[in-house]
């Protein structure tokens, strides 16, 4: 079997389809894609809108809740009590089969009938303002926040964390402001693709260090201040010196601390302890191949934030084995499931399905529980359910659905855009892929208007004392105008006090817009082909620092011998 070149029916670009890719196909038992891989990962995760809030009323009991739908959806929104109660029943819902109808327009008929939970949440108290967060206590404004995580605000993608603030992709740390993509540090402020770092600020690619400032690449130090040793005495007379309860010096020395950062060579991906694998932010895995901020995987490709994985392709937020196009929610202990929206415990052999749990053998089904043998929610004889899915799948073939740019889905194609009761500009994909509303509407995919409530403002950011020292409890009264997007914003008495105890100014942007400048600080989820630029080296890899970037990038073993 060799590789096929096609031509992708959405973006009409083409794309490759693998040797080993062809198996993956045979062994799920689905026809190959006519999407290319970016088109197939901006279907999926167009369904998933973490941080687009809006406040409305329980359809069941009437009370005013967060939601990440806004009250215009067709569908009812529960909160998440009553999403759980047994005052409803997903069996209610069923629906016979029709062949005069394509099998797209019959399952948007029982998801646009069928209610949501308002947010998803698992096991989480005191979180009210926060969705996809899983065992965890006091989120606010915090966006998959999983496992064991504590006093956690304004952050996304954490996992077993505690007493943190402004940060994006981190594992088991505590006690730490504004850093990306780390694991295992101990009260650290402004830090980058670190871990096992304690008492540092603005480090970046450094590992098992303490007492460390305005370093790059250093390992096992100690009372380094811009990659210079210092003694203990000397260096704490030093960072006594420094204003770091000052929003103008914090301002100031990032600007330098990045024109710093650049006199050093970066590792070609953030990929740590893997083999055979490519993408960026990938940790303790084999064979994972253009995947991102994934951990504990084997053999995935196309892989999003997705942890203990195995076996699958083109997956985000999946702890699942033989997993083909699934959107988040986990699916642990789940096996060969396809075109998965919201995945849930323990399923297998399910196609088609979102919030089902606890079950096998269904097919288009919505919150089922404890069920097999079911299609569109409706319950069939064990022989009865094998033969009527054959045949759907060969009516999908022969009734293609055909949404309004012309794009043909037959079986095997995930969920067609427009069926997507989010706009593009919800959800997670336009942090990734941003696109203006004239782009998303060109391309046929859903838009939502947006209005940001209007708030009678009482502080500007300009105006707030520049040092933490200088702020009293009356910041928690005032409305603050962002100093960039003009949008209003709040203190919270957490934040207050994290700041006063860890000596860090008030922020002068609105929560979105620092953000949208963490975003900026990775490197987009594209992969270039690229050769080492140490002197001498040929060795190629594929990287997520386009060609024209002004990084100095290195491979792996150029890389080591740097920082070694």
């Amino acid at each position: 079997m060799s590789s096929e070149t096609r031509n992708c029916q959405n973006c009409k670009n083409n794309f490759v389809i693998e040797p080993e890719d062809f198996l993956f196909y045979e062994k799920m038992k689905v026809p190959p894609p006519t999407f290319c891989p970016h088109c197939r990962f901006v279907r999926r995760m167009i369904w998933r809108n973490e941080r687009s809030l809006y406040k409305r009323n329980c359809s069941m009991c009437k009370k005013s809740i967060i939601s990440m739908y806004d009250d215009e959806v067709s569908f009812p929104v529960y909160c998440p009590d009553c999403y759980k109660s047994d005052n409803w029943g997903a069996e209610i819902y069923a629906q016979n089969y029709d062949f005069k109808k394509p099998f797209f327009k019959q399952w948007k008929e029982l998801f646009y009938s069928f209610p949501k939970p308002s947010l998803w949440q698992e096991n989480c108290l005191d979180s009210y303002y926060a969705n996809y967060i899983l065992d965890s206590k006091n989120i606010y404004l915090g966006f998959s926040v999983i496992k064991n995580c504590e006093d956690v605000y304004y952050s996304s993608n954490i996992n077993n964390s505690k007493q943190m603030i402004d940060s994006y992709n981190v594992n088991d740390s505590e006690l730490v402001y504004e850093g990306i993509g780390f694991v295992k540090n101990y009260n650290c402020q402004y830090f980058y693709w670190s871990s096992n770092c304690i008492d540092c600020n603005f480090i970046l690619n450094c590992n098992n260090c303490q007492d460390c400032f305005g370093c790059v690449n250093l390992n096992n130090k100690r009372f380094y201040i811009l990659n210079e040793q210092y003694t203990k005495e000397q260096y704490e007379e030093k960072i006594k010196e420094l204003d770091m309860g000052s929003y103008s010096f914090i301002d100031d020395f990032k600007k330098n601390f990045w024109k710093f950062t650049l006199k050093f060579p970066r590792k070609y991906g953030n990929i740590i302890n893997c083999v055979d694998s490519t993408g960026d932010e990938l940790r303790n895995s084999n064979n994972t191949k253009k995947s991102f901020n994934c951990f504990n995987n084997e053999n995935i490709k196309y892989g999003y934030r997705s942890p203990h994985a195995k076996d699958s392709m083109d997956i985000g937020h999946c702890y699942a084995e033989l997993a083909y196009e699934h959107v988040h929610t986990g699916s642990e202990n789940s096996q060969n499931i396809k075109f998965i929206i919201s995945g849930a415990i323990s399923t297998n052999n399910i196609e088609y399905t979102d919030y089902c749990k606890n079950s096998s053998y269904l097919f288009a089904c919505i919150s089922l529980k404890n069920k097999q043998y079911c299609i569109l929610n409706k319950q069939y004889e064990k022989d009865e359910y094998f033969d009527m899915v054959e045949k759907i799948k060969k009516h999908m073939d022969e009734m293609p659905y055909i949404d309004s740019k012309g794009r043909v889905y037959k079986y095997g194609e995930f969920f067609p855009y427009e069926l997507c009761p989010f706009g593009y500009n919800e959800a997670v994909i336009n942090d990734h892929f941003p696109l203006t509303k004239e782009e998303i509407i060109e391309r046929g995919y859903p838009y939502k208007e947006k209005v940001d409530n209007v708030y009678n403002i009482t502080l500007k950011a300009k105006d707030i004392p520049d040092n933490i020292k200088d702020v009293d409890d009356s910041i928690l009264n005032e409305v603050i105008e962002c100093d960039k997007s003009g949008r209003a914003f709040k203190i919270t008495s957490f934040e207050l006090q994290f700041y006063k105890r860890m000596n860090i100014p008030i922020p002068h942007l609105h929560p979105d817009e620092r953000y949208k400048e963490r975003l900026a600080l990775r490197n987009p989820m594209t992969l270039y082909h690229r050769s080492c630029m140490k002197e001498g080296c040929h060795n190629e890899f594929e990287t997520t620092y386009a060609n024209n970037r002004p990084e100095i990038v290195y491979c792996e073993k150029c890389y080591q011998q740097e920082i070694y």
